[in-house]
């Protein structure tokens, strides 16, 4: 499963070919968010943004799609009419005059308004971005301290997403090779 580096430099990618830019279409493969492919054509994207391992899709019209790449999610960046050649499906697809943003095999997506992602049942749980420049180790050290973190192993406290979002397994091996643990 993709950790948090991997979802902010797709992040980033998606941004430079996306952002500022009107959509010319969005196409989503699950039937229930068709109906907004309508609201989301023409529409200026604000931001591309990461909590953990989730993706933020900002629009002008406050409408956000939120995406999570499980374990088999793969964003691809092409120019504007070019499919890569994959055998995943494609599940969403932002496009403008110059390019897409692609996302194959990734089974969790929704379309949410930009007021009530605090809301979000995966959102509302995820501790501080760990790749978030404002966390300081003050913030992790007061965490550390919350009863509701304290006394536990730090290798389960580091994949808790509660605690801090967008460590995963490998993440965690490193750190606590660093810290000597």
């Amino acid at each position: 499963m993709p950790e948090g580096p991997e979802i902010r430099r797709a992040a980033d990618r998606i941004e430079r070919a996306i952002a500022g830019r009107r959509t010319s279409s969005v196409f989503f493969a699950f039937s229930h968010l068709k109906k907004y492919q309508r609201r989301l054509a023409g529409q200026c994207v604000t931001y591309v943004d990461t909590r953990g391992k989730a993706m933020l899709v900002g629009f002008e019209n406050d409408l956000v799609i939120y995406s999570h790449n499980q374990l088999y999610g793969r964003w691809y960046v092409t120019p504007a009419g070019k499919v890569p050649v994959t055998r995943r499906t494609l599940r969403l697809a932002v496009h403008n005059k110059q390019k897409s943003a692609l996302l194959y095999s990734a089974s969790e997506i929704e379309v949410l308004r930009a007021s009530e992602l605090h809301l979000h049942p995966f959102l509302s749980r995820l501790g501080p971005d760990a790749l978030d420049a404002s966390l300081t180790e003050a913030a992790l050290a007061r965490r550390l301290a919350d009863p509701k973190f304290a006394r536990r192993q730090l290798a389960a406290l580091l994949l808790d997403q509660g605690f801090v979002a967008g460590i995963g397994n490998y993440l965690r091996s490193e750190i606590l090779f660093v810290a000597g643990i």
